[in-house]
């Protein structure tokens, strides 16, 4: 039984007690190659209620919060690129204008995982202004303790390579940088009690 699925397959062991919440590898309308499947990927649900919204000060609000580098997925941040630079200029942000900036870009073999990758996203089943809002926190939460990974990350291969008289003005300076996302997912949460 895979690791997430809640039925077993007759094949498979039935006293499996694991519950499979992964994308089903044999659905080709699934993209499994984040591992995530697109109707249960908060990245992907923002991106989606954001085309399918029609309240403009919640697109404004979510792409005013959000930056790419919130997107784990690199497809996801380029797609919320073209959204956000659309929502900013205050033209049409559904499916077929995103479609269309990137059929002008090029849109060549070279974007075919972009192409997938908003053909996952159109399709991920979500829709209405709240949804985007209600998504986009959780994206900036979970960008918020991939933070926490990277700055560890660094804080080791500082210990390990930096020179120590620079190591603890180095450790403030990540710290500084943490607070200032915590900050920012915080703001994002106020505003929403008032939106």
């Amino acid at each position: 039984m895979s690791a997430l699925r809640a039925v077993p397959e007759p094949e498979r062991n039935p006293s499996d007690p694991v519950l499979d919440l992964a994308p089903d590898a044999a659905d080709p309308g699934v993209d499994t190659s984040a591992g995530l499947d697109p109707r249960t990927d908060p990245e992907s649900l923002t991106l989606c209620a954001l085309m399918w919204s029609t309240d403009s000060a919640a697109a404004v609000r979510v792409t005013d919060a959000l930056v790419p580098a919130d997107f784990a997925v690199p497809a996801y941040a380029e797609l919320f690129t073209v959204l956000a630079d659309l929502v900013t200029s205050g033209q049409p942000h559904d499916p077929a204008s995103v479609a269309a900036v990137l059929h002008r870009a090029g849109g060549g073999q070279k974007d075919a995982p972009l192409r997938r990758a908003l053909a996952d996203v159109v399709t991920a089943d979500t829709t209405g202004s709240s949804a985007a809002v209600h998504y986009a926190d959780i994206v900036l939460s979970q960008s918020y303790r991939r933070s926490f990974h990277m700055t560890g990350q660094r804080l080791i291969q500082a210990a390990e390579q930096g020179p120590e008289d620079e190591l603890f003005d180095y450790m403030v300076e990540l710290g500084t940088a943490q607070r200032a996302a915590w900050k920012r997912l915080n703001t994002f949460r106020a505003l929403g009690a008032h939106a």
